[in-house]
């Protein structure tokens, strides 16, 4: 499993990184629409596993609309996708014959999984079109991975305290710290070799926040499993899972480099 992981990662991460590069803006979102569309795949098997198949169709389609919304230059056309979702959603739960409990709740976990899947993910189609856009992107990505990396071998070797039993039994406190650290040193090499211009501190605090929410991501996709019973959202990458199972921390790190660099200036 553990070889697996790297394999993937091997093969996968330079592919990602001339993509995220290279692409025009219009392919990048279509990259994006095709990991929401594959990612509330998953939440849909794990959250609404019995939802009838023209439901789970016509939500996963109308979630994407919002994110495509954002390749226009008009805002209004995303607030109008994310109110027709939102309507659509209301109007079925009207006029579904099923018990008033389960309406409330089906049409819940829909919102749900747009918000968890579609509006996180949409924040890099936001970031793309920052100047360097693709620099913020590789630079979260970097930062996410370090994290990533550095829990699991810090836990590994010197973990002792569980930091959520009961979500994650497998993570501990001594592997968190390890992610915090390892997010802040992958943003400060990225910010040396790449970002120059941003400020030592900024880079920084970066690197600290990505690590803090990145776990917080991690664990919120745990609870999800834990209320499916299951130990991976899917098997699409072989030695990681499903895709939510491999961008869980990217979910949440995604809108905090966005608004953190909106922000404070670092993007302009």
């Amino acid at each position: 499993m553990h070889l697996k992981r790297w394999i993937s990662g091997l093969v996968l991460a330079p592919i990602l990184i001339l993509f995220t590069l290279y692409a025009p803006p219009w392919l990048f979102t279509l990259f994006i629409l095709a990991l929401i569309f594959i990612g509330l795949q998953e939440f849909y098997a794990l959250a609404l596993p019995e939802i009838p198949f023209s439901d789970k169709t016509a939500g996963i389609l109308l979630s994407l609309l919002p994110p495509l919304a954002l390749y226009s230059p008009q805002p209004r056309c995303y607030h109008a996708a994310v109110m027709g979702l939102i309507f659509f959603l209301f109007i079925r739960a009207l006029g579904s014959p099923d018990p008033f409990p389960l309406r409330i709740d089906r049409a819940g976990k829909q919102l749900l999984g747009f918000l968890y899947i579609a509006v996180l993910l949409a924040h890099f189609i936001l970031l793309r079109q920052f100047p360097s856009g693709q620099l913020w992107i590789l630079f979260t990505l970097v930062a996410v991975f370090f994290g990533d990396t550095a829990a699991f071998y810090i836990g590994r070797a010197y973990g002792r305290k569980k930091l959520a039993p009961a979500i994650s039994p497998g993570k501990t406190v001594e592997g968190g710290y390890g992610a915090v650290a390892g997010s802040a040193v992958g943003a400060l090499l990225f910010k040396g070799i790449f970002f120059s211009h941003i400020p030592f501190l900024h880079a920084l605090m970066l690197g600290l926040g990505v690590g803090i929410i990145g776990q917080l991501g991690d664990l919120w996709e745990s609870v999800l499993k834990r209320s499916a019973q299951v130990k991976d959202s899917g098997t699409l990458i072989p030695g990681h899972g499903g895709l939510l199972d491999r961008i869980d921390s990217v979910l949440f790190a995604g809108p905090f480099v966005y608004y953190y660099a909106w922000i404070m200036g670092l993007a302009n």
